[in-house]
């Protein structure tokens, strides 16, 4: 029994001391683009456009273009976009913007390459 209640303290302090010492998680732009690389590709089926930032009138701010193919983790990259997507909307509470609206780009493909115009 005092094995067990040794276990669950420690379980305990692990968790108070994870959370005191949790990592600061804004991403940023850089972070983005960092997990997205050089968007190569062999076809435009593997180009993909994901809305990034929010404007105060709504809408995100742009879009960014990534490649399926070479994106090694998609869920890490998607995870990233909705974090630096909440923390632009908080911000976005308190700003302001142009409020054009901005069409999602269809992407393109050349030399191998997806972008977007």
């Amino acid at each position: 029994m005092k094995l067990f209640a040794a276990f669950i303290t420690t379980l305990f302090l692990a968790g108070c001391s994870s959370a005191q010492s949790a990592p600061d998680e804004s991403v940023t732009m850089a972070d983005i683009k960092g997990l997205i690389g050089t968007p190569t590709a062999q076809s435009i089926e593997s180009c993909k456009v994901l809305p990034v930032g929010k404007k105060a009138c709504g809408g995100p701010e742009g879009y960014v273009v990534y490649s399926s193919e070479t994106v090694t983790d998609e869920r890490a990259l998607l995870d990233a976009i909705h974090r630096y997507n909440e923390k632009a909307k908080e911000e976005a509470k308190t700003g302001y913007s142009t409020c054009q609206h901005i069409p999602e780009p269809k992407p393109e493909l050349k030399g191998g390459v997806c972008w977007i115009p």
